[in-house]
């Protein structure tokens, strides 16, 4: 067994503020947290603190500690009022504050003694400086996940509006700082959203497909460095996503997007070519989104559905065959009707043929306050990708053919669950579920084998296909984090646990390859058709006038399979100390094990 581990430690910051202790990101959710005073400035303790979801009305009730500290933490984001009591000074409101994800909102009080006015109302203004930022990062909010323009609802793309962040070459990856995209983390109400094999996104990077609906997404935390240590499997950067969850106010959208093929331009190549033909040729996006209570103030639902129906027909084209040539000569020894016949086969390939891609996203979440201490949520995503001839996706190809390519078959099964408990006044747990498969398959046009007729033309069975899967990933996550308020310390520890089964059934260039690719492509012609009609022409290379051969064998599987698992197990440990009233320190230390079987030996 091959063991990889991982520890970071590191001095996550050291941060001179004005007021209340810094706490590092949450996954999945938000941290409220404060210090109490009275008019001398001295620390006011036993003070009853209840923060209310103006959304849900969901309340949360804790007490201020010795230093006059409370701290809320796994609270979703969403609006929320934050009310301070204690018998001998006026109550005090805070009410229009917006909570997002990954944050950690500080909401002081300055308590006054109670006179005649028993409580002070404050509306709520965001601090022009974060006191409480450590890290790197940026908010995309739930008005830009809803009103920015893109083209293809894939609602991480929105990473590239955010500092140090840039396309990771022709990948279709984002890089953070310039590490390579395959060094990021991604997750979905603080569950592992990654693919493991690929070491991407869920969804992939150029498949064009989107595992989870832009309406299913309440908004999402850009992490480019100095993220916390929960959040840990990554070098580069972190995305930290919250799905939509209903309110005591049903609400919902519906939507439709088309792009109507007069509109749309041809293809340039091909039009060069005398082929005319539209890269997307139709694409219409549909859906729409549902959320409310079904027990007011204890039970709650949200849904969505979104589909996409795109037209995208794919082109072929040969540098040498065109509407002005449309056959190659061939050697004496081969007849008139052969060389026909292989002359209108290879010219036969080019064209324009249809190609609909079509996708199927579902999203459903229950929220339940079971009781005044226990908050139990669960979410379900659903997606199916469909997609003939689109293992070669671009608009158009010169010198290869439609039997070269295949279909591609995504599913995505996701569920995610979430309960947060609170333990006492200054405890707080949160224990996370995930069950998630990606299976991904490819299928071939053409039977084998795959021939290569270098500067001419490609046909038949692609040396990569089939994939009958590549992979079929099944996840299964443990999570949990518990975090403990203690005099001026905020700790956070906690432990996650990945059992990954992946299955790969792939058996690269099993089908044969042959590769034509000696002299021009007049010489690669005749040397074809001499191999394809067996002609013997005393050179004592019947058969074989190819230049190279190569198909692989597997003496185990005999279909190229792979069935392992890949495990990861991580702890962490936070300590957020709050020395003074100007400094906060802020430490954690993260250890992670990723455990993968070497291969078995033929």
């Amino acid at each position: 067994m091959r063991q990889t581990s991982l520890i970071v430690l590191s001095l996550l910051a050291l941060l001179v503020v004005v007021a209340g202790p810094a706490f590092p990101q949450n996954a999945g959710s938000a941290t409220i947290t404060g210090t109490l005073t009275d008019p001398s400035g001295a620390f006011v303790p036993g003070a009853s603190v209840t923060i209310r979801n103006a959304d849900t009305s969901i309340e949360r009730k804790i007490e201020s500690n010795e230093a006059g500290i409370y701290s809320a933490p796994f609270l979703p984001p969403g609006h929320y009022e934050v009310h301070a009591s204690k018998a001998g000074f006026a109550s005090v409101v805070r009410k229009d504050l917006t909570l997002q994800v990954g944050q950690t909102l500080s909401v002081n009080f300055s308590m006054t003694v109670q006179a005649t006015q028993t409580e002070v109302t404050v509306t709520g203004q965001a601090d022009v400086v974060d006191t409480e930022k450590t890290e790197n990062s940026q908010v995309i909010s739930e008005g830009s996940v809803d009103n920015l323009p893109i083209a293809g609802r894939r609602w991480d793309t929105f990473a590239l509006l955010t500092p140090n962040v840039t396309t990771d070459g022709t990948s279709g990856l984002v890089s953070y700082r310039g590490i390579s995209g395959l060094y990021n983390s991604n997750t979905v109400d603080g569950a592992n959203n990654n693919q493991a094999f690929f070491s991407e996104a869920r969804g992939r990077a150029l498949m064009g497909s989107y595992v989870y609906s832009m309406d299913s997404i309440k908004e999402y935390q850009v992490s480019a460095s100095n993220y916390s240590a929960e959040l840990g499997q990554a070098a580069g950067g972190v995305v930290n996503a919250v799905t939509k969850s209903g309110a005591n106010n049903f609400h919902g959208d519906l939507f439709y997007y088309l792009r109507y093929p007069t509109w749309n331009a041809l293809d340039s190549y091909p039009k060069s070519r005398g082929t005319y033909s539209q890269p997307i040729h139709q694409w219409q996006q549909f859906g729409f989104s549902v959320g409310g209570p079904i027990i007011k103030d204890k039970l709650f639902f949200f849904g969505t559905y979104d589909g996409s129906r795109k037209v995208n027909p794919i082109t072929y084209t040969s540098s040498i065959y065109s509407p002005s040539v449309t056959a190659l000569p061939c050697p004496a020894q081969v007849s008139v009707t052969q060389c026909a016949a292989a002359n209108a086969f290879l010219f036969g390939q080019q064209g324009t043929f249809p190609r609909a891609t079509n996708q199927d996203v579902a999203f459903g979440r229950l929220d339940y306050q079971a009781t005044a201490r226990n908050h139990v949520s669960g979410a379900f995503d659903f997606m199916n990708y469909r997609a003939p001839n689109a293992y070669s996706g671009n608009p158009s190809y010169s010198n290869s053919s439609l039997g070269t390519n295949g279909r591609y078959n995504i599913h995505e099964r996701i569920f995610v669950a979430n309960w947060d408990s609170t333990i006492s006044n200054s405890a707080v747990n949160n224990l996370r579920f995930q069950w998630g498969r990606d299976l991904e398959v490819a299928g071939s046009n053409a039977p084998a084998p795959y021939v290569n007729l270098s500067g001419l033309m490609t046909y038949g069975e692609f040396f990569a296909l089939p994939r009958t899967a590549e992979p079929d990933e099944h996840r299964i996550q443990l999570s949990d984090t518990l975090s403990k308020t203690h005099g001026r310390h905020t700790f956070k520890t906690g432990v996650d646990f990945n059992f990954i089964h992946e299955v790969m059934i792939n058996l690269y260039q099993g089908t044969g390859n042959y590769a034509y690719s000696t002299g021009t492509a007049q010489q690669v012609f005749n040397n074809w058709v001499l191999d394809t009609y067996g002609i013997n022409t005393g050179d004592g290379l019947t058969g074989r006038h190819y230049t190279l051969f190569t198909q692989a064998n597997d003496p185990i599987t005999h279909v190229g399979k792979d069935d392992f698992y890949n495990n990861d197990y991580a702890a962490f440990f936070e300590d957020s100390w709050k020395a003074s009233s100007k400094l906060t320190l802020n430490m954690g230390l993260r250890y992670d094990v990723s455990t993968i079987p070497q291969p078995p030996q033929p």
